[in-house]
This record gives C-alpha cells, structure tokens and sequence, in this order.
C-alpha cells in the first residue's frame, strides 16, 4: 500500500475533509494522506462462544513457522500496517514476527493459539495467536486470515475456539489492538464485543479531528449538525489530561 498523493490548490487542500487517523499534509500542490502509526488497544470479557466451525481449527504448530512467514505476508503486504514499506522490508518484518513469538520475545506463547485450514491440502487459512504478557495479561498477539480466504468469518471461527479455551481455564480477559486506521480490523474487533481503551493520543487525535471538521463546515457553510460535532469536540476534550491539552 502507498500513501496517496492527490493534485490539488491549497485551498482545496485547506477544505478538505480529513479521514480520521490519517497524516494529511500539503506538499508541492498536492495533499498527501499517510496513515498514522498508532495501535488501539481493545478488551475482550471472556465468556463461552458457539463455535461452528466451517473449516478445521487445530492448535498451532511450531514446525510450521516458515509457512506462517509467508501467510502473513500474503495477509499483511497491502495494508495500512505497512503503508510504504518496501517488499523485502515487509518479508523480514514477517520473519521476525513469527521468530520472536515463538521465541518467547514479546511473551510466554498461549496453548490457546490455533490456526485453520480450508484448503484440501492442509496449508494454513489463518492465524491466531496468544501470549501472555510480562503482566501476567493474555493478548491476541497476531490475527490474520490470507485473502483468498477472507470474509469468511474463520478470524470469528479462530478467537471463538481460542476464547472458550481460555474461559476453561479460567482467564476473564482478552486484550488485543488493531491499526487506528484498519477500519475493517476496528468493525471486525467492536463485533466480536471488544471494547476500545483509548489511551490520550487517541482521544486527543478525536478532539482535533472534530475541531477541523467543525472549522471546515462552518467555512463551508455547512451548518447542519454543528451543534452535535460541538458536542462530540467537548466531550472529548474532557476525557484529556491537562497536560495533553494543547
């Protein structure tokens, strides 16, 4: 995925309206959009799920770290994750991932993790993997389903199985994060009944966001639903700290 650079009068650049989460800059008579670098942390309370599954679901295996390599390549090099980044940069990046989870780097690996398979022969669909984290909190590390399987609800199918494993054992929370501007991750995460943490960067990017959108319709002459985006504004700029108040 590459950024967007879009032709256009600093005028219209100066009345656009901005997709939230995203870097919109003006640069030799074109706006340039880049995705911000900011993960959204989001919590789960465990309960049991229904799972029916539509494709065979079985606990990871280790052995097959050099397939997850490239699955998650597959899954991951067009997205806003890696906006800009070079192919072999995306590859050793997917490399490393995969290495240091099952080396224990960013946490004990979870024996809840699985991955499925649609496919006749076997190969990996999707990924799910758990660790807990120095904190003794269990986290949704890694969560990916290849493209020609997506839509699908196997990631529903994976984290359902994966969730009633951790409810046997007693654990009452998930945390995961998702990609402040993989929308399709946002929806995906707030259906399974994650709920956000929002943490002061993002609150004040929401304040700001509907700041410039107020001032952009009120130029416009846009002036229906003002008194609700004032409203939205106000209430996030009370969630701030004082000293991100600025």
């Amino acid at each position: 995925m590459q950024r967007q650079r879009i032709s256009m009068t600093f005028d219209e650049y100066d009345l656009l309206e901005q997709p939230f989460g995203y870097k919109v800059e003006y640069w030799d008579g074109h706006t340039v959009i880049t995705p911000r670098d900011n993960p959204v942390t989001t919590r789960l309370a465990i309960t049991t799920r229904e799972v029916n599954p539509t494709c065979r679901i079985v606990p990871v295996d280790p052995a097959r770290q050099q397939e997850m390599v490239e699955t998650f390549y597959a899954a991951f090099h067009d997205t806003v994750e890696f906006c800009d980044w070079y192919e072999h940069k995306i590859r050793e990046h997917a490399d490393s991932s995969i290495k240091r989870y099952f080396a224990g780097k960013r946490g004990e690996p979870h024996p809840a993790s699985v991955m499925a398979s649609l496919a006749e022969d076997g190969s990996i669909s999707g990924i799910a993997l758990l660790l807990t984290d120095d904190e003794g909190e269990v986290c949704l590390d890694l969560l990916y389903v290849v493209p020609s399987y997506q839509r699908q609800h196997i990631a529903t199918q994976m984290v359902a199985t994966a969730v009633n494993s951790l409810h046997a054992a007693g654990i009452a929370t998930l945390t995961s994060t998702y990609h402040i501007c993989n929308d399709t991750s946002r929806r995906w995460h707030h259906a399974f009944g994650f709920v956000d943490v929002y943490d002061q960067m993002y609150i004040r990017l929401k304040y700001a966001w509907y700041r410039s959108e107020i001032w952009r319709r009120e130029k416009l002459g846009l002036m229906e639903e003002l008194d609700v985006l004032a409203a939205e504004r106000d209430w996030w700029y009370a969630q701030l700290d004082e000293m991100w108040r600025y």
